[in-house]
């Protein structure tokens, strides 16, 4: 039987080639990370994120949500373009997209506060 790699923050750790075909969940180590695949469908060697990638080589097609946070996947590198978002626990067998850079969403950012209404003096002009 072939394996595919996963690095994991130095270690190889060997997973069996049978992916996921679609319809089923692919196999990926049970480890706080983002699995990602070069092809959907979980096909090709396996990749696990953990932080965020500017620039990823070779592009990811399919991936699977460990962590407790969304993570956003954009189709240009240094997080560009309208991200895919993938939520914790889900797997997306296709993002519809080659994304060329991942990281954790980013938290929302506070609405500002609407300003006062500012109304001109009334007088001579």
């Amino acid at each position: 039987m072939s394996a595919a790699a996963v690095l994991f923050m130095g270690a190889v750790a060997a997973l069996p080639a049978q992916a996921a075909r679609a319809g089923a969940v692919p196999i990926c180590p049970t480890v706080v990370g983002l699995c990602t695949w070069p092809e959907p469908n979980a096909e090709g060697g396996a990749r696990m994120l953990q932080r965020p990638e500017p620039r990823l080589v070779p592009v990811v097609r399919s991936a699977k949500n460990q962590t407790s946070r969304k993570w956003c996947l954009y189709p240009k590198p240094s997080y560009g373009g309208e991200p895919f978002v993938l939520h914790p626990a889900f797997y997306t067998p296709g993002l519809g997209l080659e994304a060329r850079s991942a990281r954790p969403c980013p938290d929302p950012q506070p609405k500002p506060r609407p300003s006062p209404k500012q109304v001109r003096p009334a007088g001579p002009r």
